[in-house]
């Protein structure tokens, strides 16, 4: 559907306006529990899902390995090839909320997890999808306390974000400023106390909330957003 530009860097627009996929990115730090409620969201919808971990370069993922935050050099490619990989998957819902619409389709859709925890992060990918006209995106932003994350983060094997490297996420991480922050206070990185608000982003801190209750907050930020598209309001999938 769409390629990334080899000389310019940036995703070719979609020619057929109507059908600009829904891009979904899943993002926050390292054990908010981005893969588990991507992959939750698309089991439900029928929709592809892309695991931005596994879009990382081996150089990338080594540096991680060996516990050395990566830098921003670090993440502009990767982030550009999230954007395009993530247009390239997209594709029709098979399940709710498809049904609800009678005749009517949603567009394509791809759940995609990607930290994307600086705003400069979440502009990038605005500028490859949202400004180019390729894609219509939205962001999930997953948060929870560093003692949470540490938590988690102990209870975790055989992957490449380590403990030592949890501080330096939640320094790092701008929380999304939105009209609404759903429960908690923000990251002492978090950009809510300045800035323009981030209205393609819903924020949800995960603290106090069961897992289950994590993943039916974003499947019903999900289901209102491609609802939309069609002119339906229903309650329940």
């Amino acid at each position: 559907m769409a390629s990334l530009d080899e000389t310019e860097g940036n995703i070719s627009p979609v020619a057929d306006s109507h059908q600009l996929p829904h891009i979904f990115i899943i993002a926050g730090p390292s054990a908010t529990g981005k893969s588990t409620v991507a992959q939750a969201i698309a089991e439900t919808f029928g929709l592809p899902m892309v695991e931005g971990d596994d879009l990382h370069p081996q150089e990338n993922i080594d540096k991680m390995s060996q516990g050395h935050p990566l830098t921003d050099d670090d993440r502009w490619d990767w982030l550009k090839t999230v954007a395009s990989v993530s247009v390239d998957t997209s594709k029709p819902p098979t399940s709710p909320p498809h049904e609800l619409g009678g005749e009517k389709q949603c567009r394509p859709a791809c759940i995609t997890t990607c930290s994307a925890l600086k705003r400069k992060y979440r502009d990038l990918l605005r500028s490859q999808l949202s400004e180019l006209e390729t894609a219509i995106l939205h962001f999930i932003f997953l948060t929870a306390s560093e003692e949470e994350l540490l938590r988690r983060i102990e209870e975790r094997n055989n992957h490449f974000m380590k403990k030592n490297m949890v501080r330096s996420q939640i320094v790092t991480a701008e929380v999304p400023r939105t009209l609404e922050l759903d429960g908690g206070e923000e990251f002492e990185g978090s950009d809510g106390d300045g800035g323009d608000l981030e209205n393609d982003c819903t924020v949800i801190w995960t603290d106090n909330l069961s897992q289950d209750e994590v993943v039916e907050k974003a499947v019903e930020v999900v289901k209102q957003l491609m609802l939309s598209d069609i002119g339906s309001e229903v309650d329940g999938i």
